[in-house]
């Protein structure tokens, strides 16, 4: 049963005072004229105090009459199920930030605060969910688990919640909530849907996605901003680094840092300069506010591997981490005797030199008359060569550099019918026809290498196949028509035919500036390249072999044992270890640049972007409230149940009228009978 005007049920409170009037009942103190008192019996008066309740009857007669006046006043009626099932409980999804902009200050523990309060206000006919968010959404308390377990949901949100802290990854706003839509489940169909959203709101977050969705029109939510009494914040970002001109060169890259100020900071006064590094070498100066400026990194005296900017109290985007330089190794091996290393005259005394180390290279030459028997990368054969096994290397991706002297060779490893012969004149041949364009001629697409008119051969062999062909690419052609530079895909490899050797015997090529390049253009296409490796962000996934497994080291120094195939997303900054069978690398992941952007985002962007805000959804409260009061009064006004409760009120008082006067009349009768002998006599 329900009640229009709950209020008037306090007037119940009244029937205490037909219960004192009972309590505080006296004899009757009427004088009566009488002749004698010698036949009448003495009695002594009873005490207040040890008066008891009499006319038990009466009491409850006189109580029942004023509970069925308040109960007539509070107008009740009888709700049906339906109305029951549709009473104003709601689904909500709390919804936390634990993106790298919440380890400023206290941010985490007043989300976390913020949580248990909400959890703590909710009925337990409500359903509560729980997730955090960063780059990902996840789910910490569904509300399938709340469904059968609502009592537990507090202790669980204290639970997950204890074991987790702001992460390092960047603020993606619009997947989380994209992804908390479908979390309201079947259960929550007939409820009032709502989100909590506890965040710092940073200008930074992501929002694009929301765009791509339409936002369902029952489902509103309520941020929850956490702000700071200052935003004065200084952030470092990766800007640039300028690659080396001479593809030898070994010196490190400038390093380019970008700076920004927040608009309304106070601060203007910011240190960069190296972790542990001396004094003299840092770098002091101003930032305006709302400013942002490109700066080259302080000399690196200690070879460190973290730039550090300090002048802010917020620290968590104030380091870069930069991989020290780390050659990568290149097993290169050349078929033939190895005592020719150090002559003048040899092919392997021009490889030797022109294949220096650079900064992320570390060519490894060796060189025998036999096939190696440890894998090789890149296979150098000039003349004749036995074809056991090259087919084999070629087709599980290796990389052939040859300069034959028979046809013996191609055929086995083409299989094409093809002749080579000896060029018999006495004059040079220059190159015509270059096709820079090709992945294998890469370096010459830059116009200031792209000059080939003053390389002049010597010595070359003309390369003829009998029948047409398509396996066989010729880059590049003499001057008499004749292919200079032929190239062909064998299974997973890649095998490059030179119709000349560069050594002086036989051209120019070894002497020029373009036989450097041509080199670390096939190692660049063999998988090798010189430029340094872009730096990571939190969330990019390690460039890893596929074929190959790892051991990862991660900045806190935990090891992690990756199979073939498998992939290691970054969520923390630092550098990683990547080791494998073939090679050790370091590699730096950095924070994401827009999670320096701290300055607070007003809650109506959000509403721009199509999500229905909370002040839509107390308008709709407002109205579902209206709408249950007039469907209660229509339903009392049917029903009329007070007049029931009228007719009982009535018949009460009735009854009480008559079992007073009875009572009465019965206590005055025993008076008058003692009286009358006396009055006779």
């Amino acid at each position: 049963m329900n009640w229009l005007f709950p209020l008037y049920l306090a007037g119940a409170a009244a029937i205490i005072a037909p219960i004192l009037l009972h309590l505080r009942r006296r004899p009757p103190q009427d004088r009566v004229e009488f002749s004698s008192l010698l036949f009448l019996d003495a009695q002594t008066p009873v005490p207040v105090s040890k008066r008891r309740l009499e006319n038990w009857l009466l009491l409850l007669l006189r109580c029942l009459a004023l509970i069925l006046l308040a109960l007539m006043f509070s107008r009740p009626f009888l709700q049906s199920e339906n109305a029951v099932a549709a009473s104003p409980n709601r689904a909500t999804l709390i919804l936390i930030d634990r993106s790298a902009s919440m380890r400023r200050a206290d941010l985490w523990k007043r989300a976390v605060a913020e949580a248990e309060k909400l959890v703590k206000e909710a009925k337990l006919t409500d359903r509560v969910a729980i997730a955090t968010f960063d780059r990902e959404f996840t789910p910490l308390w569904t509300f399938e688990e709340d469904r059968h377990t609502p009592a537990n949901r507090l202790t669980a949100l204290q639970t997950r919640l204890a074991s987790l802290s702001p992460s390092w990854s960047a603020t993606h706003l619009d997947r989380a909530l994209i992804a908390a839509v479908p979390s309201f489940d079947s259960s929550t169909t007939t409820l009032k849907k709502r989100i909590h959203l506890i965040s710092d709101l940073q200008e930074g977050a992501k929002l694009d996605a929301l765009r791509t969705i339409a936002w369902p029109a029952e489902l509103t939510l309520q941020p929850h901003r956490l702000d700071l009494p200052s935003n004065d914040n200084f952030s470092m970002t990766l800007a640039a680094a300028e690659v080396a001109d001479s593809l030898r060169e070994s010196s490190p890259s400038a390093i380019r840092i970008r700076l920004s100020n927040t608009r309304d900071s106070q601060l203007r006064d910011f240190t960069l300069a190296w972790q542990n590094a001396p004094k003299s070498d840092a770098i002091t100066a101003q930032l305006p506010p709302g400013a942002s400026r490109i700066l080259t990194a302080p000399p690196n005296s200690t070879n460190a591997t973290t730039l550090t900017l300090t002048g802010d109290a917020h620290d968590f985007d104030n380091r870069v981490f930069i991989a020290p330089p780390q050659p990568r190794a290149v097993r290169i091996h050349f078929l033939g005797k190895d005592a020719t290393r150090d002559e003048a005259s040899s092919p392997l005394y021009y490889l030797a030199r022109a294949l220096q180390p650079t900064a992320t290279l570390a060519p490894v030459l060796t060189a025998d008359e036999k096939l190696p028997a440890q894998p090789t990368d890149i296979l150098f054969i000039t003349g004749a060569a036995p074809a056991d096994g090259l087919r084999d290397y070629l087709e599980r991706g290796g990389f052939l550099v040859t300069v034959p002297s028979d046809a013996t060779l191609l055929k086995t490893l083409t299989g094409l019918d093809l002749t080579i012969t000896a060029d018999t004149s006495d004059d040079y041949r220059m190159l015509a026809e270059v096709k820079t364009d090709h992945p294998l001629l890469k370096p010459f697409a830059d116009p200031k290498l792209r000059d080939f008119t003053k390389l002049r051969f010597w010595k070359h062999r003309h390369i003829e196949v009998k029948a047409p062909h398509s396996s066989l690419e010729t880059l590049a052609t003499f001057d008499n028509g004749h292919p200079a530079i032929l190239t062909a895909r064998i299974g997973k490899g890649t095998l490059i035919v030179l119709a000349s050797g560069w050594h002086p015997g036989d051209s120019q090529l070894a002497l020029s500036t373009k036989f450097v390049p041509l080199l670390y253009g096939w190692l660049a296409a063999a998988g090798f390249r010189h430029d340094p490796a872009a730096t990571l962000l939190i969330g990019d996934a390690l460039p890893l072999d596929a074929t190959q497994s790892h051991t990862i080291t991660d900045p806190e120094n935990q090891t992690h044992s990756l199979k073939p195939g498998e992939t290691f997303t970054t969520t923390q900054i630092g550098l990683h270890k990547v080791q494998n069978a073939a090679h050790t690398q370091t590699i730096a992941v950095n924070l994401p640049p827009d999670e320096g952007r701290v300055l607070p985002l007003d809650p109506q962007k959000l509403a721009e972007h199509g999500i229905k805000l909370s002040s839509a959804a107390d308008t709709s409260s407002a109205s579902e409230t209206t709408d249950q009061r007039l469907t209660a009064t229509d339903t009392e006004q049917r029903q009329n149940l007070w007049w029931w409760f009228l007719v009982a009120l009535l018949a009460s008082l009735l009854l009480e009228t008559a079992l007073a006067g009875r009572a009465k009349w019965s206590a005055q009768s025993p008076v008058r009978r003692s009286a009358a002998p006396d009055a006779s006599a």
